[in-house]
């Protein structure tokens, strides 16, 4: 009876911060919403709750932990959270809750760069704020920031008409600054009223300082770049706020368009060196985020297949669920892997070369990721749990290797041979049991370093067309020589048989050509990078050349 009577205390009151907050179901609840995030006091306050035996306070712990991860900008650790809280606030019913959760959900899930599933989040969101004016224009101006990033300009313009005309007719009410620049951009893409775009970004810019949340005084700044509307002086402030913040991607793409180094005390010298550093910060806190969010999809897939198999005994129903969720997971790393750092414009040689080696990485991984998915799949639709539980704990191991990494653009080849190792266990496990793998790397050989990625592709495109169902004693061969001072890879099959090899290469031989020819361009010995390639029904072989 207690429990009702908190939850129906919920559903009356208001959902405003400057009232709502503090009139919240139990005291420890009002407390932890009257102190400030800052305070000392805060962090016992949210373990308290997260640690009750209470569901409703537990959730709403969870949202207040959530909302400070987010507020300070790092979204990766509130992901955890804000699961647990939707869950219990769906379960409790308990829409208050869920409408709250769901924005931050929406927006952490975008600033980790996920994909349009945000959409329906934010949707959601929306319809369950329809009631209140000013929580309905938070939600419709995030919903309209989403809707810009995915090209769909003319519902901006529709759904930014009636937030403005909310934020209007609001006293005191939300900075309208980020609502503003998310107008500009898409007149701007439209390519519609120039008058209009500069007096809104201009208007943004002059309220961007008044009690706007670092995270939007980020995004504001990123759709004024993307307009060229910040002058030196601005660009100046822009960059002391980025760096003072670590919005490294942010402080890149402002220093891409300064020119005025003095207004810092800097020199040219010194400007292009901070470029340098924002960049390679911006990729590093890329990768770190991806690997996280990696690790986490992947602990929480396999944590679904275990709940599914308890509750369900995995019906073909909670398989092809399971199946989805992988598919979902894959495609918003594939998204995340598209980052606009990586169209940094690099001014130093150095520079230019990591951030090949990465666009390298961020493509091969994805296209690799898509194939064990179709291995996961396979064994969830023939109800083979064991194995498949078997395979994802291979998969996340073999996953752990890449991600820990150093981002050398070379490796050795005695590295390279144990990750090569670790894969041919997980095809084996996979589809290709029948294939029978050789590696003929020698000793002396095993200190000498290669450019990171290359052998995996092509052995992977080796198990795909020698180890189809068709084939008979299906071998793949891995050998490494010298001639000379020059290294030899080769990764030969035993071919295709009659199975059409389609497209000729492959998408992974392409990207590895892209990335000899790249080498090429950099080498004092041009000639001694090639690749060979003979694809024939009985053999199909790739030769890599480099210098040793």
């Amino acid at each position: 009876m207690n429990k009702l009577w908190l939850i129906l205390i919920l559903i009356i009151l208001g959902s405003g911060c400057s009232q709502s907050e503090q009139t919240r179901v139990s005291d420890s609840v009002k407390e932890a919403f009257a102190i400030h995030p800052d305070s000392s006091a805060f962090e016992p306050l949210m373990m308290n709750l997260l640690e009750s035996s209470d569901e409703t306070e537990e959730a709403w712990g969870d949202y207040l932990m959530a909302r400070d991860i987010v507020r300070k900008g790092v979204s990766f650790e509130a992901i955890t959270y804000l699961e647990r809280g939707e869950f219990l606030f769906r379960s409790m019913k308990n829409e208050k809750g869920l409408e709250r959760i769901l924005l931050l959900k929406a927006h952490a899930y975008w600033a980790l760069g996920a994909g349009k599933e945000i959409l329906p989040i934010a949707e959601e969101t929306m319809r369950l704020r329809e009631g209140n004016p000013k929580a309905w224009a938070t939600a419709a101006g995030n919903y309209t920031t989403y809707l810009l990033d995915y090209g769909r300009y003319e519902e901006v313009l529709n759904y930014s008409d009636s937030v403005l005309a909310v934020l209007r007719q609001i006293e005191g009410g939300i900075n309208p600054s980020e609502a503003y620049a998310v107008r500009a951009e898409a007149l701007q893409n439209l390519g519609r009223d120039s008058v209009a775009v500069d007096t809104l970004i201009s208007r943004a810019l002059e309220l961007v300082d008044r009690s706007v949340p670092d995270i939007d005084k980020k995004n504001i700044y990123f759709r004024a770049l993307n307009l060229r509307a910040l002058d030196e002086q601005a660009l100046a402030r822009c960059i002391q706020f980025a760096h003072e913040k670590q919005f490294w991607s942010l402080e890149a793409e402002a220093r891409g368009q300064w020119t005025e180094y003095e207004l810092l005390g800097e020199t040219l010298e010194s400007a292009l060196t901070a470029e340098v550093l924002a960049n390679k910060r911006a990729l590093a806190a890329v990768d770190e985020g991806q690997s996280k969010f990696l690790a986490f999809e992947l602990a929480r897939g396999r944590s679904e297949i275990a709940r599914y198999q308890r509750e369900s005994k995995l019906r073909k129903t909670a398989l092809s669920a399971t199946a989805l969720l992988f598919l979902v997971v894959l495609i918003g790393i594939v998204l995340n892997y598209r980052s606009r750092i990586m169209a940094a414009r690099a001014k130093l040689s150095q520079q230019e070369a990591e951030l090949a080696l990465e666009n390298y990485k961020n493509t091969i991984r994805p296209h690799f990721l898509f194939n064990q998915l179709n291995n996961v799949s396979a064994f969830l639709n023939q109800e083979l749990i064991e194995q498949a539980q078997e395979y994802l704990s291979d998969l996340g191991q073999f996953l752990r290797s890449l991600l820990e990494e150093q981002d050398d653009q070379t490796i050795e080849l005695g590295a390279v041979e144990k990750q090569l190792h670790a894969y041919i266990a997980l095809q084996k496990k996979g589809s290709y049991a029948n294939v029978a793998v050789t590696t003929d790397i020698p000793k002396e050989l095993r200190k000498v370093r290669i450019p990171t990625g290359l052998l995996q592709p092509l052995v992977e495109n080796s198990f795909k067309y020698a180890g189809h169902k068709e084939s008979k004693a299906p071998n793949i061969l891995i050998e490494a020589r010298t001639i000379g001072s020059v290294l030899t890879l080769k990764v030969e099959d035993s071919g295709y048989g009659e199975f059409s090899r389609q497209g000729g290469t492959g998408h992974g031989l392409a990207l590895i050509q892209d990335r000899i020819a790249f080498n090429r361009t950099r080498s004092k010995r041009p000639k001694d990078w090639t690749v060979t390639t003979s694809f024939q029904k009985e053999k199909g072989t790739v030769v890599l050349t480099m210098p040793l």
